[in-house]
């Protein structure tokens, strides 16, 4: 054997190697290329908006809580109000109540006082009573009649001074 030999197959194998790396190049690496080069355009549109909706949730979510805080905010005022004027309102209805309780106090002690007044009254006409009835009976024994008129008087006068 040759020690130099040669084989037509290493050589048909490395042509077609080549061959084939040129028809790949030629028609498959551009248009491959050309895909992977839309695939990470898309991939990086897709990232772009990604973020730009990210921004979005989170101006939303700022704008939601704003919303919340205001929100709060106007039922707290409106919680106040209410209890202000539920304060006002109770205090309205003691002060009426206060007049109301006056008013009764007076009239009753304005009645106490017209019964106090009857009351010393007709104790004064019996007391008057009764002392012209005892003295008539004294003084008919004693007096004449110009006499008993005038002790009467007297009588009525003193009893009408008395404090009771």
């Amino acid at each position: 054997m040759n020690p130099i030999h040669f084989d037509l197959t290493l050589v048909v194998q490395v042509l077609s190697f080549l061959l084939l790396v040129y028809i790949l190049r030629r028609f498959a690496w551009n248009p491959l290329i050309t895909m992977m080069e839309e695939r990470r355009n898309q991939i990086e549109a897709n990232i772009a908006n990604a973020e730009k909706e990210r921004l979005q949730a989170e101006q939303i979510k700022r704008e939601y809580q704003e919303e919340m805080r205001k929100a709060r905010q106007e039922a707290q005022e409106v919680i106040a109000k209410a209890t202000k004027l539920s304060e006002q309102r109770a205090a309205e209805i003691l002060a009426v109540a206060h007049g109301e309780a006056e008013k009764i106090k007076q009239a009753a002690l304005a009645d106490i006082e017209r019964e106090r007044d009857r009351a010393i009254a007709q104790v004064q006409a019996q007391v008057a009573d009764l002392s012209v009835a005892v003295a008539e009976k004294i003084i008919r024994k004693n007096l004449d009649i110009s006499g008993q008129e005038g002790m009467i008087e007297q009588f009525i006068q003193e009893v009408g001074e008395l404090p009771c």
